[in-house]
């Protein structure tokens, strides 16, 4: 619509966007400039204390100004123009006013993020830890990127007065680095809109206080809209403008000789932004003028009628200058940060004292009073306490929620395995980068993600309980940071980042830039496959674990196949008419990975709120007690049987992977043998009508391939949810054996064989994929059983072994480059494949290790199981329901307060709980946290 009404012919004939542009920048500083004055009048004149944020604020107010003066004065200048209607006395100005939007827009920017995000921290105080590191982090990152960004403004051209002036020179197009940087923003933008959620959600607020506060710090989506809005104005204008470095004595500026007339929307939705941006940061601190104006707005109509807010009386009246505390400047400033964000009936009267802890009490540790749950104000969704403890009935729910996780990651996949041969034609790349893309995935990604943040969030509550035995602990108010729905936040989080990071990639068609996206979103999903992985083995009977994974794998695969679809048929379907074929059309998938990063940003949210059960290291030790060996045994060369299952269930992964992916790389390439000279992707130009010779076209045949490996995956999973209960259907070992031999008998097959019948060829391969579909989860389940407390730990080892696709690709590429064919250098595979039927037989032969992996816990079992944790586990909240009392009364009124005679009821309940538990169970050592604590306490 706005679109329309700008570019409708005029009654002069001459388009002119100018005064639209005018009136909505200028209409929304006024808006600004009034609420910025609400703000200061407010922290002034009622509250009687101005902070930092405020003076950010005030920074921010004044670069606006400047930045909507600057679009203002071109609009008299010509933007909004074609360059032929602009008059000739107008280019210097017109040059000097967008040259100086380009260096303010990014400072205006950063002091508006910047004045919320120290809101945060006084919001925060030292009671909400999380949220004080999070908003530090997303701190540095605004700042760090917006003084790149300002200084890359400035010297945009190469001299500088080339930018302003008609001097020859070297310029970047800027419309090019604007689309670049949008990433940054979204991102922040997104980041300062959900950290204070936890915290708003978790208070316990009248109905209609709730409903403003949340509706209050919900209007930064309105931030992220007209970003994003003005994200589709800037690909609108750079479509017709260069994505390289532009010189000579005519460069215009920006980059284009129409810029005044493309990028003119562009600048109005960017001073729209900066404006309602520091506007909405307004907002969230007037809510002492609010209630001076209509204090009935703020007021429970069935709660007290007393005075809104005794801290605000109490400033007016003498300021925070008068209190007797020493320390009374910072709760002052405490509290008038918290004071939006409470109930009239939880703010304080006349102690000071007393009334800062009922603050800090109702609203920053509101949601530590029940332990078990998560409350919304209106239900209290009850926590699990264990997943060893889990039914059937919540083990189904919980699966579910956690098998979109694998959703997410097939679909990513698949579009990014058609995606990465898109940018390889578009790009020109060499072969070597081609396979480039796909080493940094798995071999970087896969290979670090585990290992250095995956299982160590994952196992973070383990290190808090058991790595710190030397250091005291203060954390009673501290929510515990760590465990499965960590791990899968921050693998999200991570993988969103690596989407976005697609976008300005797309618009340079860098290839370092791909390998960062490819390198973060495979770093991400590693992450969450650490996690998701043994989440699905662990929750429910133990019996089916191979059967709960198998089926997440297998929706895995079917969103592969859906995305690849997708991506081959509406994406790049225009790849078969050569006039299409540039960077425009990465341009076209920009929105879908962004549409990702939300999804992202929304399942990390949801997670925080769902409920799931977690389990300790000492529970997974406990539950092997009941297999039929002992998985601690020794066995060859001195190494117990767990840590034999554990190496080569690793080994078998990295071998699996590796030939599964060289597979898919060269599939087409198998499929035409004759076109040796170079590899041959689905996208090529000539995929959408048939090969010569072949019933269909060879993206056809991987698509079937594709369905084939699903299709395994579901099949191998009904096998093992009958297995338990009936004997003859083969045990998961031995499907895993089926499938790991006949893997080598099809690769084998496909060297082989040189049919006259190019059709024949596709069925070992198709056969090929069907047989290693279900390996990667019966490996999975299998390395897992009997780890005991190391169970984390080898879902991260296991994970790693996706690395291997980091050069075995670059083996079969390097044999072909010595004069042979691809269909003989597949030979790698099988033989790759060979080295994964070690595990398999060594499963199947060895007698302890076959019976560690058949061992089914039957319903009594299973209940023993489920009642030892449910003794422990209620031990554990009694004791530390009990500490985190006692330590916060001792806090709060002083040792006097100590009750011995509490206190060893929980020593008697920790002797009890120690006798029943092994040496390696670290209640003792929590125990021993807590005596020390109170003794340095009293």
């Amino acid at each position: 619509m706005v679109s329309a009404v700008l570019d409708s012919p005029s009654t002069t004939a001459k388009p002119d966007r100018g005064p639209v542009v005018f009136a909505v920048t200028t209409g929304t500083l006024i808006l600004t400039t009034v609420f910025v004055c609400a703000r200061l009048t407010c922290r002034t004149f009622i509250v009687r204390k101005v902070s930092s944020d405020d003076y950010c604020i005030i920074v921010a107010l004044v670069l606006a100004f400047g930045l909507s003066f600057a679009i203002d004065y071109g609009t008299a200048k010509g933007l909004g123009q074609h360059d032929h209607d602009i008059s000739d006395q107008y280019w210097d100005a017109l040059r000097r006013s967008e040259y100086a939007f380009t260096i303010l827009y990014n400072p205006a920017l950063m002091a508006t993020k910047s004045s919320i995000l120290i809101f945060y921290l006084r919001l925060s105080g030292n009671t909400q830890k999380l949220l004080r590191f999070a908003s530090w982090t997303v701190l540095v990152i605004v700042n760090v990127a917006g003084t790149v960004l300002t200084i890359l403004n400035i010297f945009q051209c190469n001299p500088v007065n080339a930018a302003f002036t008609n001097h020859s020179g070297r310029c970047i197009p800027l419309l090019t680095e604007f689309i670049c940087a949008a990433p940054v923003n979204v991102v922040t933008d997104l980041a300062i809109l959900a950290l204070p959620l936890p915290i708003l959600t978790s208070m316990r607020l009248p109905p209609r206080q709730k409903i403003i506060l949340v509706f209050t710090f919900a209007l930064g989506i309105f931030v992220t809209i007209v970003d994003v809005i003005r994200i589709y104005y800037l690909q609108r204008a750079v479509n017709d403008a260069p994505v390289s470095p532009l010189s000579g004595p005519d460069v215009a500026f920006g980059g284009t000789s129409e810029f005044s007339w493309n990028a003119s929307l562009a600048l109005m939705w960017s001073a729209v932004e900066v404006n309602v941006g520091i506007t909405c940061a307004c907002v969230l601190t007037l809510k002492p003028l609010i209630i001076r104006i209509l204090p009935s707005m703020l007021r429970d109509p069935n709660g007290s009628e007393r005075r809104p807010s005794g801290t605000i009386d109490k400033m007016a009246d003498g300021g925070p200058g008068q209190a007797t505390r020493p320390e009374a400047d910072d709760i002052d400033a405490q509290i008038s940060a918290m004071e939006f964000l409470t109930t009239p009936d939880m703010m304080m009267e006349e102690n000071t004292d007393r009334s800062y802890g009922s603050v800090l009490t109702n609203t920053a540790t509101s949601s530590s009073q029940d332990v078990s749950g998560v409350y919304f104000g209106f239900v209290n969704m009850r926590k699990p306490k264990s997943i060893i403890r889990t039914c059937t009935k919540d083990a189904i729910r919980y699966c579910t929620v956690v098998s979109m996780l694998f959703i997410i990651w097939g679909f990513s996949y698949g579009l990014l395995n058609t995606l990465s041969n898109v940018v390889a034609q578009i790009s020109d790349m060499t072969v070597p980068e081609t396979l480039g893309l796909t080493s940094i995935y798995f071999g970087a990604g896969y290979f670090f993600g585990p290992l250095l943040v995956g299982e160590w969030i994952l196992r973070r509550d383990e290190h808090r309980r058991l790595g710190r035995k030397g250091k005291r602990h203060h954390h009673h108010h501290e929510r515990s940071v760590g465990g499965f729905k960590a791990t899968f936040m921050l693998g999200l989080c991570i993988y969103g980042i690596g989407t976005i990071i697609f976008w300005p990639s797309a618009v340079l068609t860098s290839f370092s830039g791909f390998l960062i996206s490819n390198f973060v979103v495979g770093f991400g999903l590693a992450v969450l496959e650490t996690a998701a992985n043994p989440f699905i083995v662990l929750c429910g009977p133990m019996d089916y674990a191979e059967m709960r994974l198998l089926v997440a794998q297998g929706l895995q695969a079917v969103a592969t196949v859906l995305s690849g679809l997708l991506a081959q048929k509406v994406f790049f379907n225009e790849l078969s008419s050569a006039t299409h074929v540039n960077s425009m059309t990465l341009l076209d998938v920009q929105w879908t990975f962004l549409a990702i990063t939300l999804l992202c940003v929304a399942l990390a949210l949801f997670f925080y709120y769902m409920p799931l059960p977690e389990v300790t290291d000492a529970e997974m030790e406990n539950s092997t007690r009941y297999l039929p060996v002992d998985p601690k045994q020794r066995s060859f060369f001195g190494l117990q049987l767990r840590t034999w299952s554990l190496a080569l269930a690793v080994v078998a992964q990295w071998f699996y992977v590796a030939s599964q992916e060289t597979m898919s790389i060269f599939f087409r390439n198998l499929l035409k043998p004759s076109l040796n000279s170079q590899i041959v992707t689905p996208t090529t130009r000539d995929t959408s009508v048939k090969t010569t010779g072949y019933a269909m076209s060879t993206t056809d045949y991987l698509l079937i391939a594709h369905s084939s490996f699903a299709a395994s995956r579901l099949l191998a999973a009904y096998m093992a949810y009958l297995s338990p209960t009936h004997p003859k259907i083969p045990q998961p070992r031995t499907i895993l054996n089926i499938c790991a031999v006949f893997g080598v008998i099809t690769g084998i097959l496909v060297v082989a064989i040189r049919p006259k019948n190019p059709n024949l060829l596709a069925i070992p391969v198709v056969a090929f994929f069907f047989f290693e579909g279900p390996m990667w989860p019966l490996i999975y389940t299998l390395g897992l059983r009997g780890q005991g407390k190391r169970t984390k730990r080898a879902a991260a080892y296991i994970t790693m072994g996706a690395s291997g696709p980091a050069f075995w690709p670059f083996v079969v590429y390097g044999i072909h480059q010595g004069g042979v064919g691809y269909q003989t250098a597949f030979a790698v595979v099988p033989a790759m494949m060979a080295f994964t039927c070690i595990y398999s037989l060594f499963l199947n032969l060895k007698r302890d290790a076959r019976a560690l992996v058949d061992a089914r816990i039957g319903p009594e079992q299973q209940k023993k199981i489920q009642d030892r944790a449910n003794r422990e586990i209620e031990l554990d909240a009694i004791m530390e329901a009990t500490r985190r009392t006692s330590i916060s009364e001792i806090d709060r009124f002083g040792p006097s307060s100590f009750d011995p005679e509490k206190y060893n009821i929980i020593r008697k309940l920790s002797v009890a709980m120690t006798k029943n538990r092994s040496n390696s169970d670290p209640t003792s050592v929590e125990h021993g946290e807590f005596q020390r604590s109170i003794a340095e306490r009293i």
